[in-house]
C-alpha cells in the first residue's frame, strides 16, 4: 500500500462534498477526517486516508494515523481476502487510537479528530520511552500509532490501569506499515509495550466463527504485509458496544422500556450504564402506574355517564393522548397496554420523545455514565 501525501494540496483536490469528509482548522494544525459516513464515503483509496490526517499551518503533513479499514466480510466476501498473502493477527484493544505529531515545535498526542482532553490525557501518561520512541520515530518521518485504554476511558472492556500500547508505526509520506515484526523489536529496544501478535490464518471460516464466539475480547485485526488490514469483532462485544453506543440517545433507551426488551440489555451495559438504566426504567414504570391508576379511577367512577360528557371530563382531566387511552379502555383495550403503546409511539425520535416529557417526568442523564 502506497499512496504518497507530502502536503494538504495531495488531498484537498480530491474531496468529495457530502461525503462526511472535511478539513477542520486548529490552534497549529488543521485536521482531514470523516465527521459522518455514507455509501460512498470510502470509495477511493485517497478517501479511505482521511482518517485523521494532520497538517501544519504550512499545510505539511505531520502525521498519518491508520487508513479507515473494515470489518471482515463488510466490503467484500471473506473468502476473497488474500488469505494465501503474508500475514498476521493483532489483538485488537478496546481503548482510543492516540498519536503523536510535533505542534509549534513540541510534542503533542492526538486523537483521529485532533487534539483533546483524552489525548491531553494519554500524554500524561505517557512515560519517557514512549516519548522518546514518539520523537526518534517523526524526526525518521514516521507515525506510531498507540491504543490507549484506562480505567477512565472504558468502552465496553475494563482496564485495570492506564497504559499506552503500541499498535503500528507508519511511514507518513508513502503511508506504508512497518513489518510488525519489526514493530515489536523497536518497541522492545525502547522498552514500549506492543500489542500480541498470532500466527496467520489457516482456516479463514473456522478463525471467524470462533473469533465472534469469544467472550472479554474485542476482537482481532488481520495486518497484510501490503498494508491491507481487515478487523474481526467478538459477536459478544458488538452487542455490547451497540448497547452501549444507544444510550447516547434517549429514544433508544424509551424504547427498550417501551417493547420489554431493557432485560435483556441490561446484562451488555457497563455496571454504571446499567445503573442509570434502571434508575430511567423505573421511573418511566412509575408514571406509567400513575396514569394507569388515574385514568382506571376515571373510569370505574363516570364510565357510566354518556359518552358526551364522559369526553367533556376527560378533556378537563387529561391529556390528548391520555385521553386517547382512557377511550381505548372503555372499548377493551387495558389502560396500560394503551399508556406502553404512547411510549413506542414516542420513541420514533428526540422529537416525539420531547412531547411525552413532562407527562412521564423523564430524565435521562448520559453524561453521567462512566464508560
Amino acid at each position: 500500500m502506497e499512496l504518497v501525501i507530502e502536503t494538504l494540496d495531495d488531498i484537498l483536490p480530491f474531496i468529495v462534498a457530502d461525503t462526511g469528509i472535511i478539513h477542520s482548522r486548529h490552534d497549529g494544525y488543521s485536521v482531514i477526517n470523516y465527521v459522518y459516513t455514507l455509501e460512498n464515503t470510502f470509495e477511493t483509496a485517497i478517501a479511505r486516508e482521511c482518517r485523521g490526517l494532520k497538517f501544519d499551518p504550512d499545510g505539511n503533513l505531520i502525521a498519518r494515523p491508520f487508513h479507515k479499514f473494515f470489518n471482515l466480510g463488510e466490503k467484500r466476501p471473506p473468502q476473497d481476502e488474500p488469505w494465501g498473502c503474508e500475514h498476521v493477527v493483532l489483538s485488537k484493544l478496546d481503548g482510543s487510537m492516540i498519536h503523536p505529531a510535533i505542534v509549534r515545535g513540541e510534542l503533542v498526542f492526538m486523537t483521529r479528530m485532533g487534539m483533546s482532553d483524552l489525548s491531553r490525557e494519554a500524554f500524561r501518561t505517557a512515560d519517557e520511552p514512549v516519548r522518546k520512541l514518539c520523537c526518534d520515530m517523526i524526526t525518521a518521518g514516521f507515525t506510531p500509532i498507540f491504543e490507549y485504554t484506562s480505567p477512565d476511558n472504558r468502552v465496553v472492556l475494563a482496564y485495570d490501569r492506564p497504559e499506552l500500547t503500541l499498535l503500528a508505526v507508519r511511514e507518513m509520506r508513502s503511508g506504508t506499515y512497518m513489518a510488525h515484526g519489526d514493530v515489536a523489536r523497536l518497541a522492545s529496544t525502547y522498552g514500549v509495550a506492543v500489542v500480541s501478535a498470532f500466527d496467520s490464518v489457516s482456516d479463514y471460516s473456522a478463525f471467524w466463527k470462533e473469533t465472534r464466539a469469544m467472550e472479554g475480547i474485542e476482537g482481532f485485526v488481520v495486518a497484510f504485509a501490503d498494508g491491507h488490514r481487515v478487523k474481526v469483532k467478538a459477536d459478544a462485544y458488538a452487542l455490547r458496544h451497540k448497547a452501549l453506543s444507544g444510550l447516547a440517545h434517549e429514544k433508544n433507551v424509551l424504547a427498550w422500556i417501551a417493547t420489554g426488551a431493557t432485560d435483556d440489555i441490561l446484562p451488555l451495559l457497563t455496571p454504571d450504564a446499567a445503573s442509570l438504566v434502571r434508575e430511567y426504567h423505573d421511573k418511566v414504570l412509575a408514571g406509567l402506574d400513575k396514569w394507569e391508576s388515574e385514568i382506571t379511577g376515571l373510569l370505574t367512577e363516570f364510565g357510566h355517564l354518556p359518552r358526551k360528557d364522559l369526553a367533556a371530563l376527560l378533556q378537563k382531566q387529561l391529556d390528548p393522548k391520555l385521553q386517547a387511552v382512557a377511550f381505548r379502555a372503555l372499548s377493551g383495550t387495558p389502560a396500560r397496554e394503551g399508556l406502553m403503546e404512547v411510549l413506542r409511539r414516542a420513541s420514533v425520535n428526540a422529537a416525539k420523545v420531547e412531547t411525552i416529557r413532562e407527562l412521564f417526568d423523564l430524565q435521562w442523564r448520559p453524561r453521567e455514565i462512566t464508560e
